[in-house]
């Protein structure tokens, strides 16, 4: 049920004062009747002080009713006024959900004391100076009037709001109590008015009120209303004097308050027998184990739990010391001392101990115990509760392995193998003896996993893994990092021979065939090792070391060991210094392109150029491409370099056609980063759009390594581009791996001999076999031929004579700048427009 909204109580107030105006003797300013208290009591302890106005408007509109019906104005006044101070004090009490017989006494106190008292004060002096009809029973009808609705109003409400359903489950018992109890009163008061008897009637009452309390505070404030009703009624008012009526109000104010306090009691004895009931239950159905041991550590109750964790039934358990408290010898629980002393000190103690099931086992309990001690502060009891801690600790320990090992291999992983590599350099340095780190890395692993799967490339890393342990010491150190990344330290090593064998031993157990999904694999390794304490002395600076000496066995040509040296360290740092300056050579301008002209070996004229970038750094001097090409396409800056070089090339192309130049094809070479496919073809396209550089007199030079890795998407790309209109060129073939039917069904235009095939001619038979067969070939397949790296002229008679259509190399023209490239070009169409004018002439 919903609480009465801030309107309803000044109509209830309202009300409750016309049936006290109404029930009062004629010539008398208060009766034993005043319910109108009560209803303004619990309308500002449910709304607060916000309620008065609403009081004082339902005040107001009691002035207008009849002369006979009007409450007396400062009478209400001063009732307001004690009823306001109650409030202050008992509102706290009053928010409380359950309340305990000490909240019943301070009602009284609020209600008798402070307010009771205050309106008796009021109430006289306002007699007093108004001339009111005032004895010696008028202060006391008042007071007790004013405490008995406080008192069943607010209590009579707080229950009808909070045991409404004990109301719903009983409505028919309430009802019955009621009516028999108010119909015998009744007729005993109004059948015989003789004082004894109305006497004797009232005496009954309160057994009779205190009967009905075993249905809750609500009867008893039922039938204390009634009682009051009747007691302000005109007939018994007529019969019986002011005494008697301060008589029975008293004897209704001990029932009630008994009534009250039996109430809470009851309510208190349910809610504990409840919670004694929940916690029976609690006990049962844990799945904790929970003992209640003595203060002499004997074991006086235990709960199924108990019994399903430590096999020990509730017969055998009950009565026997608890094991908590034994500090015989032998006792597995190295913290027991602590447990006792935090117990002792503290009154709890949580943690983890190793206890005994009936079988014998141990295992490990997670136990939280405390003592409880006794009204006077003596201790009574111990209470435990436990837990059986097997599967959690197994998954500690497997949280624990799984942070240091690797779950793949069962290895140490980067975090373990660092851990135990500091704990083996101490034990050198301590020692001082000697100790060597192998850095491994699989050759060609990555081939497998693409091409075979993850699941192949695991089960094989497993079975590297078994390698290892099979032909390394058991307390020699291995660890997977990642990947095909593995490492081990062999500790008491003195001599580099030692390590050697190991190593060697390593590479053979790898190089040995794999059998995996019915398919017959190798892979081999490369190892890399660094010496404590000659190469390093802490642990970061042993890995880096054979993490260079590793890359240098893989540049020797993989499958091999190699020992760390000090020009490792050296090169690796000029790799990172280049490194580092590389990312800031373009945005600092620090790049620029030269031209190297290509002859026409028929006609001996200019066919065509090729741009080339060159790199200038400001302290390291000029870097050759063979340094910083391999570098930008390891680190991905070749894109925005290749970008730039198209674009710059496009520029000045064609600022010199612009100029009036007659420019020839231009070549630029594109790395296999850019070539993909949506990316190039649209980065092509908007180069030539914003330089205005003719398409047709473009030509882009791709390695036959390039077009081969992925041939579809090439051939995609390729005939895009050829649709703009731009030229295509395979360039240093002979070095690749293509085939004549794969060449065939490319979109190329011009095929460029590697420079490896020139060197040689004419004195290699070989090499100019090879030359010739080149240059037959693109003729049938109808592509032009350039030369690369040609230096003499007996190179470039041989290759004229093989049908080689153009040229280049230093024996025409070293690679230009853009001046010079210029100026070359402005020369030779100076010379070609005089030797038109000559035959003008001659003709």
């Amino acid at each position: 049920m919903k609480r009465l909204s801030a309107l309803a109580w000044p109509l209830c107030y309202l009300g409750a004062a016309l049936l006290d105006q109404t029930m009062l003797v004629a010539g008398q300013s208060y009766g034993p009747l005043n319910l109108s208290v009560g209803i303004a009591l619990l309308a500002m302890l449910e709304k607060s002080f916000g309620v008065i106005p609403w009081l004082g408007v339902a005040v107001l509109a009691a002035q207008l009713l009849p002369a006979e019906l009007q409450p007396n104005l400062p009478l209400v006044l001063a009732e307001l006024a004690s009823v306001a101070a109650i409030t202050v004090a008992l509102r706290p009490v009053y928010q409380k959900s359950v309340w305990a017989v000490s909240d019943a006494l301070q009602l009284l106190l609020c209600s008798g004391g402070i307010g009771a008292t205050l309106f008796w004060l009021l109430h006289t002096l306002l007699a007093t100076s108004l001339g009111w009809h005032w004895d010696a029973h008028s202060a006391p009808m008042s007071w007790l009037a004013f405490t008995l609705s406080c008192l069943l109003c607010v209590t009579g409400y707080r229950s009808f709001i909070l045991d409404r359903k004990l109301l719903r489950a009983n409505w028919l018992i309430e009802t019955t109590t009621v009516v028999t109890i108010t119909a015998s009163g009744a007729m005993l008061m109004l059948g015989n008015f003789d004082v004894a008897s109305l006497q004797f009637t009232y005496l009954c009452f309160p057994l009779m009120v205190w009967a009905a309390l075993r249905l809750g505070q609500i009867s008893n404030s039922l039938l204390i209303t009634v009682i009051l009703l009747i007691l302000a009624s005109a007939p018994v008012r007529a019969v019986m004097s002011d005494g008697l009526v301060v008589a029975q109000q008293f004897l209704l104010l001990i029932a009630l308050q008994t009534g009250i306090w039996l109430a809470v009691v009851r309510r208190e004895n349910a809610l504990a027998m409840a919670e004694a009931k929940v916690a029976k239950q609690v006990f049962q159905h844990a799945s904790e184990g929970i003992m209640m041991i003595s203060a002499d550590h004997r074991l006086l109750a235990v709960n199924p739990a108990f019994t399903r964790i430590t096999g020990y039934s509730e017969g055998e358990a009950v009565g026997r010391p608890s094991r908590i408290f034994d500090t015989r010898p032998g006792n597995p629980n190295l913290y027991q001392s602590m447990l006792l002393e935090q117990l002792s000190a503290h009154g709890h103690w949580e943690g983890e101990m190793l206890d005994k099931r009936k079988s014998g086992e141990l295992y490990p309990a997670w136990l939280s115990i405390s003592a409880v001690h006794d009204h006077e502060g003596r201790l009574s009891r111990y209470v435990g509760v436990f837990s059986d801690y097997t599967s959690r600790k197994q998954a500690e320990q497997r949280a624990t392995f799984l942070a240091t090992h690797d779950s793949l291999t069962g290895l140490y992983n980067r975090n373990g193998f660092h851990e135990a590599l500091s704990q083996a350099l101490t034990r050198a340095s301590t020692k001082r003896r000697g100790l060597a780190l192998l850095f491994i890395d699989l050759d060609r692993f990555k081939s497998i996993n693409d091409t075979l799967g993850h699941d192949v490339g695991d089960q094989l890393l497993r079975i590297v893994a078994q390698r290892l342990r099979q032909h390394l010491k058991q307390d020699d150190i291995i660890a997977r990092l990642g990947g095909d990344e593995f490492t081990v330290v062999l500790e008491n090593i003195h001599q580099v021979n030692q390590a050697a064998q190991v190593a060697e031993r390593i590479l053979q157990a790898l190089a040995e065939s794999y059998h995996l999904h019915g398919q017959e694999l190798f892979v081999t390794g490369s190892i890399g090792i660094s010496m404590y304490p000659n190469d390093g002395s802490h642990a970061m600076q042993l890995m880096r070391n054979a993490d260079l000496a590793m890359y240098r066995a893989k540049d020797l040509g993989k499958n091999a060991l190699q020992f760390y040296a000090q020009e490792m360290n050296r090169e690796s740092s000029q790799q990172f210094s280049l490194q580092s300056a590389l990312r800031f050579a373009l945005e600092r301008q620090q790049f620029s392109l030269v031209f190297q002209p290509q002859m026409n070996l028929a006609t001996g004229q200019l066919s065509g150029m090729e741009c080339l970038l060159r790199w200038q750094h400001p302290e390291l001097g000029w870097i050759s491409p063979a340094e910083f090409i391999p570098l930008a396409e390891e680190t991905g800056m070749i894109i925005p370099i290749g970008h730039w070089v198209l674009r710059q090339a496009c520029l000045t192309a064609e600022s010199w056609r612009q100029a009036g130049i007659m420019v020839p094809k231009m070549a630029v070479n594109l790395s296999v980063r850019q070539f993909k496919p949506g990316v190039l073809v649209d980065q092509v396209a908007t180069v030539l759009a914003d330089t205005g550089f003719p398409p047709y007199l473009l030509e882009l030079e791709v390695t036959e390594s390039l077009i081969m890795r992925r041939l579809n998407e090439a051939v995609q790309i390729m005939d895009a581009l050829k649709m703009m209109g731009v030229s295509l060129a395979i360039d240093d073939f002979g070095t690749g791996y293509s085939s004549l039917s794969q060449l065939k069904n490319l979109p190329l235009d011009i095929l460029k001999i590697d420079r490896s095939f020139v060197e040689g001619i004419p004195a290699d038979q070989d090499d100019t076999a090879i030359a010739q067969t080149i240059i037959a070939m693109a003729k049938k397949l109808g592509l032009s031929v350039v030369a690369e790296g040609v230096e003499t002229v007996a190179q470039m008679q041989a290759l004229r004579e093989a049908g080689c259509d153009s040229m280049q190399g230093y024996y025409y023209s070293r690679p230009l700048t853009a001046v010079q490239m210029e100026n070359l070009m402005r020369r030779l169409q100076g010379m070609h427009l005089r030797a038109e004018e000559v035959e003008s002439v001659q003709g």
